[in-house]
């Protein structure tokens, strides 16, 4: 298939590692994101009220509610330590990814997590967050083995894994959709019969597309960013994710080379993973709801929503906003 190749915004910039459970692909997040310079995109952020949503026939449980009367081991056992481990992406812009101009984290995920640690410590989050980067089929495992004790990482909770691990309440609502070239003869889900696509492993979206199109060519990969890269260089037709990965590839190229088809195949509640252990870690997730209801209840969660989302950033500063 002749390559694809799409004018960049600017000249790539070495990216900064984060350090790793496992070995990405680092070169297709560094030149996704080589060509950042005004990280913006152009979606209008989805609803962030805590939902219950039924994916294939199921509704998730609901998650522990918070309950300052009951003890709180692994919390404890987390400050005492000084160090919380978290899973998070490095490549998805305005969600979890090293911004290649000054090597720092950032994201709407990672503001989450520095919330948390915050109310853990009452003081320099930084200071206390050890990141580990996880490949989307990387982040189940990651909890489950306790190789951290959370992920923020667009991560969808389901029943097949509620199963495996505990979840937050629901901070984010997004939806699978699909990303063709401009200039594609795709526009309907129909028009992907015998189209070669790609998505990510371990993802929801690269089971429910063979789902949706029996007949479609998955391209499956290890990091989003390397669906990205795939598109650009001719290896695929489309890229099936979330709508906020999807706008998150968009922000990263020059505009018009991309278009979203508008559809919305499943719903993805986003919530933060935590290990499933009732006697150890059920005060986690009490925990770290208490601190998404207190976002809520005083608006910063609706605020650094906008800020990281919003295609115009607000006027006045929004406190955690590292955009």
């Amino acid at each position: 298939m002749k390559a694809r190749r799409w004018t960049v915004v600017a000249a790539a910039i070495a990216l900064v590692g984060l350090a790793a459970c496992s070995s990405p692909s680092s070169g297709a997040v560094s030149r996704s994101l080589g060509a950042l310079t005004d990280p913006t995109t152009t979606t209008t952020p989805a609803s962030s009220t805590p939902t219950t949503t039924a994916q294939a026939n199921c509704v998730p449980p609901a998650s522990f509610a918070p309950d300052p009367t009951l003890p709180t081991p692994t919390v404890d056992a987390i400050r005492n330590h000084g160090t919380l481990v978290v899973g998070v992406d490095q490549g998805t812009l305005n969600w979890g990814y090293r911004d290649p101009r000054d090597g720092s984290i950032k994201g709407l995920d990672v503001d989450i997590l520095r919330q948390i640690a915050l109310a853990i410590w009452g003081s320099d989050p930084d200071q206390h967050l050890q990141f580990e980067t996880l490949s989307t089929a990387e982040r189940i495992q990651a909890v489950k083995s306790k190789k951290v004790d959370m992920v923020a990482s667009l991560l969808t909770e389901t029943c097949a894994r509620w199963k495996d691990v505990d979840f937050s309440t629901v901070y984010y609502d997004a939806h699978q959709d699909v990303l063709v070239p401009a200039d594609s003869p795709v526009h309907t889900l129909a028009d992907l019969a015998g189209k070669t696509v790609c998505a990510t492993r371990g993802s929801t979206s690269i089971a429910n597309i063979q789902k949706q199109v029996s007949t479609v060519k998955l391209y499956p990969v290890d990091t989003r960013a390397d669906c990205l890269v795939a598109l650009q260089d001719g290896e695929v037709d489309a890229i099936t994710s979330d709508n906020t990965i999807l706008a998150s590839f968009q922000a990263q190229e020059a505009k018009g080379q991309t278009r979203p088809l508008g559809l919305s195949l499943e719903p993805e509640p986003y919530a933060i993973a935590m290990p499933k252990d009732p006697q150890h870690h059920e005060d986690l997730v009490r925990f770290v709801n208490s601190v998404l209801a207190r976002m809520r209840n005083d608006g910063s969660l609706e605020s650094l929503t906008q800020c990281w989302l919003s295609a115009t950033p607000p006027a006045s500063p929004v406190p955690g906003c590292g955009r």
